[in-house]
């Protein structure tokens, strides 16, 4: 009888710490600054296609889908990609055929900002740009409004908690 509720036990706290699994997140991507938004250039799904902004739309180009992996996919199969795998502030994104690297994983943050992990630098809008066909490129993170995108949850990766408990500074689950 003790084994059994030992286990059970440990089912339910595997359950608590894993929590639910996250649905994808499909999307347009807005520039805060533009309200323009984020856009396979023609829509090419062409390898090593430029992504830019533009007037939104609802085209397949403009739909992005956050991943549970950290991916933004466009077209099903392709990811929002840093040029050459770059590190430095000024490298273009692209598209490219989805392959796990991190150098097509994003951090979506609740201030609006999508943060590659690869370089740690911020999606931008190219040099505080608003007009159409304006270039999309990674930069040190500043805060400012050309590196905030709206359309995507930055909950991702979160547990949700029983009705019954709620979370404290401390970390342990109380009951209320």
């Amino acid at each position: 009888m003790l084994a059994a509720a030992v286990a059970a036990l440990a089912a339910l706290a595997a359950l608590l710490v894993a929590g639910p699994a996250q649905a994808a997140t499909t999307s347009d991507v807005r520039g805060a600054d533009s309200g323009r938004c984020l856009d396979v250039a023609g829509f090419s799904q062409t390898d090593g296609a430029n992504v830019h902004i533009w007037d939104c739309h609802g085209g397949t180009n403009q739909r992005w889908t956050l991943t549970d992996s950290n991916q933004l996919t466009v077209y099903g199969n392709k990811c929002l990609d840093v040029r050459g795998g770059a590190t430095t502030s000024g490298t273009p994104v692209q598209i490219w055929t989805c392959n796990g690297s991190d150098n097509q994983q994003w951090r979506v943050n609740p201030d609006g900002t999508i943060v590659g992990v690869r370089s740690g630098l911020c999606l931008e809008v190219s040099g505080w740009g608003k007009a159409n066909g304006t270039g999309v490129q990674i930069w040190s993170c500043h805060g400012g409004t050309n590196q905030k995108w709206t359309g995507l949850s930055g909950t991702g990766n979160s547990c949700a908690l029983p009705s019954t408990y709620r979370w404290t500074s401390t970390g342990p689950l109380a009951q209320p």
